[in-house]
């Protein structure tokens, strides 16, 4: 069994520094075998903001795995952003922007999807591209075997429902079609500041086979102010992968400290995921 504590959009710059604290103490009793960070870990891209992302990360004092969010890109400084748009975030968090963690039970795998520019008006919007594709199936196929197969990107391929604002990622379809080739289990994203937790089935590529299930889970912003009718909150992910079993525990901030608010667990069953008969009553 294998604890990942699935921390989105905490957006140093703009933060509440009693939910900087509780998260720290949470995260720390929850004590998870790795901890990932899906982007947007400042609000302006700014020195300063990077650097207290950076000792926040290192006040955890546990293995992390982190990609950019749009937030990281710098906004204003279009010298910087159109040049370097990852500098800031090399020089302070990490320069590996494919990272990899893998041992004996799970392979979890980041892509950056944040870009300095997409055609289209909102810059906010991510994208990903054949290059980056081609190394995660290599990745996948290298170190995935039997362990439970993780990708990790700031901007969600799939939509939770009753989304209205149009598509976040550029060639979402043809990154959820290379996913399934891969056989990926688990997709975990941020940038809506919006929790969910749920099986999306992937339409086979070859005609006749049957469509690959894998699991979606967005995790809301930890510790922003900027928030979108959901209060601070991370998810805690269980995950097994002998038989194949993933929990997905929300936990938000209630105004004292964080605290389970709902959990979904997902069996894999004939090789596909569902939802697990005992998820209802938890």
């Amino acid at each position: 069994m294998r604890t990942l504590a699935h921390v989105s959009d905490l957006h140093f710059g703009a933060v509440d520094p009693a939910v900087v604290a509780a998260l720290e103490a949470d995260l720390a009793a929850v004590a998870p075998d790795l901890v990932v960070v899906s982007g947007d870990l400042t609000q302006r891209g700014r020195r300063r903001e990077f650097r207290a992302a950076r000792a926040f990360l290192d006040r955890l004092d546990r293995p992390v795995l982190v990609v950019p969010g749009n937030h990281d890109v710098p906004g204003f400084n279009l010298a910087v952003r159109f040049l370097r748009p990852y500098r800031r975030f090399s020089r302070h968090i990490t320069s590996d922007l494919f990272p990899l963690v893998t041992d004996d039970e799970m392979a979890v795998l980041g892509l950056n999807t944040a870009r300095r520019l997409v055609r289209h008006w909102n810059w906010a919007l991510g994208s990903i591209n054949r290059r980056q594709l081609a190394r995660a199936t290599n990745d996948l196929a290298a170190h995935g075997g039997n362990r439970v197969r993780i990708i990790v990107t700031h901007h969600p391929a799939v939509l939770p429902p009753g989304h209205r604002d149009g598509r976040m990622l550029f060639h979402a379809e043809r990154a959820l079609s290379s996913f399934a080739a891969s056989r990926v289990d688990l997709l975990l994203s941020g940038h809506l500041h919006r929790t969910h937790a749920a099986v999306s089935a992937v339409p086979a590529a070859r005609p006749g086979a049957p469509a690959w299930s894998m699991i979606v889970a967005q995790a809301g912003s930890a510790t922003s102010t900027r928030l979108r009718d959901e209060a601070n909150g991370y998810n805690v992910i269980r995950l097994g992968a002998r038989p194949p079993r993933l929990e997905v525990d929300t936990r938000a901030w209630t105004g004292a400290g964080f605290e389970a608010v709902s959990t979904q667990a997902f069996d894999r069953a004939d090789g596909h995921w569902a939802v697990s008969r005992d998820s209802a009553a938890r």
